[in-house]
């Protein structure tokens, strides 16, 4: 069972060395390890704890998840989702993704990009009520799938 929790920033590396390893397939598919969650540093990760939205998934004391968002001009877009590989598809992605946009109190909007070479992605956000935008190629080779949705209002 996993428990959700802001983030802190003595979780920073834990979540930087499962951002790694979870988008490590991505970086094989796409023939480069040049991506962002590929290239992005542990000191990028602990700053955003600090002044944005974080989220991790524990199970006992091990990081199995994290989300994060940028909220700017009332718009959050998602940074990163991430879910250990050896546990996808038990549902912990979309408690991550649900848990995000509960805690977005003060935004008309959530947008991400996916990388499209991970055939799942754009299906997993379109259950959870994202649509795809536009499609964009910034190199050969890799579509970028840029998806939107209103932001839920707490009842």
């Amino acid at each position: 069972m996993h428990t959700i929790h802001r983030a802190s920033s003595e979780e920073a590396s834990a979540m930087h060395s499962l951002q790694l390893r979870a988008f490590e397939e991505e970086g094989r598919r796409c023939g480069t390890r040049d991506i962002p969650p590929l290239q992005e540093q542990v000191a990028s990760l602990a700053a955003h704890i600090q002044t944005q939205i974080a989220l991790v998934a524990k199970e006992g004391d091990t990081v199995v998840g994290c989300i994060r968002g940028l909220v700017a001009d009332r718009i959050c877009t998602i940074r990163a989702l991430v879910v250990d590989p050896s546990i996808h598809g038990r549902g912990l992605g979309s408690a991550l993704l649900k848990a995000l946009e509960l805690e977005l109190t003060d935004v008309d909007r959530v947008d991400l990009t996916t990388n499209t070479i991970m055939e799942r992605n754009v299906p997993f956000y379109e259950r959870h009520g994202y649509r795809v935008i536009e499609y964009t190629t910034p190199i050969p080779g890799i579509t970028l799938a840029h998806m939107s949705k209103l932001a839920v209002r707490a009842a």
